[in-house]
């Protein structure tokens, strides 16, 4: 379908979709997901079918959400997630997006991004709320800045790479996501965006039947999680419903990441809500 006919469609894209909602199931939670390092920042694993031989066996590590200031704890923080990442020897490493938080933390971002430098073979980042929130800061600025750390940034644009076609969306709430008029064929498609609801509102007709996967985070898992509730409060348009997890797809075989990713939002604090890599192996 062209990207004409599927923007009359599905926008605006701000708006909620319980409809399309009501097509995906968590498969995996919080409880459930496998953890394979602890400490301040976790390690989770999800394990996941290999659509070709192409991709069996290739790794795929997602951070997300850092809010990173420079602070000592900032500092802190970003090295163990960039420890965990460099154990788990992945093919493509993928940044999720909200690197900051403020206009002033801006000269502190190139010390973050230098901890992932030569971490991957393939280094891809997306935009997040926080970048696509201020306007005064171009693409252009956020091109050169993580080209200067080896990473590519993509913002509805693409890249092909051993079997994986990866495809970074703008953000949904200050750009203008849109999905490729056309999926490469034979590649497995990667869908990167900030926040679950993206997801939820580009799922229109068959758009993302092609999609294999999709990452995202932007919720931070909640931050606040009690036992046996959960969640108190998650920054997304549908409630809790997708604050963090393995989703899958109704009658289809597009899974969906929702990760509480590094920092912490609003307020410098986290109750049961651990902080996390991503990490995906495909068998």
């Amino acid at each position: 379908m062209k990207l004409r006919t599927l923007r009359s469609i599905y926008f605006p894209l701000t708006v909620p979709h319980p409809g399309r909602l009501r097509r995906w199931v968590r498969s995996i939670g919080y409880n459930r997901v496998r953890v394979v390092a602890g400490g301040e920042v976790t390690a989770v694993l999800y394990t996941l079918p290999a659509a070709s031989p192409a991709i069996a066996g290739r790794r795929i590590a997602f951070a997300t959400d850092f809010h990173y200031g420079g602070s000592a704890r900032d500092r802190h923080l970003a090295t163990l997630a960039a420890e965990r990442v460099r154990e788990f020897r992945p093919d493509v490493l993928c940044l999720g997006g909200d690197l900051s938080t403020d206009a002033i933390e801006l000269d502190a971002l190139p010390e973050l991004l230098e901890k992932f430098r030569d971490i991957a073979p393939l280094r891809l980042a997306i935009p997040g709320n926080w970048e696509r929130g201020k306007s005064w800061l171009k693409a252009e600025f956020w091109e050169s800045l993580y080209e200067a750390a080896g990473i590519r940034y993509l913002c509805n644009a693409g890249v092909e790479y051993e079997g994986f076609y990866f495809y970074g969306c703008d953000e949904l709430a200050n750009g203008s996501p849109h999905l490729p008029e056309r999926w490469p064929s034979g590649l497995f498609p990667v869908l990167l965006v900030h926040r679950p609801d993206t997801a939820i509102a580009l799922d229109t007709l068959h758009a993302l039947d092609p999609v294999g996967l999709i990452l995202c985070g932007h919720t931070h898992g909640g931050q606040v999680r009690l036992p046996l509730i959960g969640p108190l409060y998650a920054s997304s348009r549908y409630g809790c419903r997708l604050a963090y997890g393995l989703y899958q797809r109704r009658n289809g075989t597009t899974r969906m990441i929702v990760s509480s990713g590094i920092g912490d939002c609003s307020f410098p604090l986290r109750i049961g809500c651990r902080r996390e890599v991503v990490l995906i192996e495909f068998a």
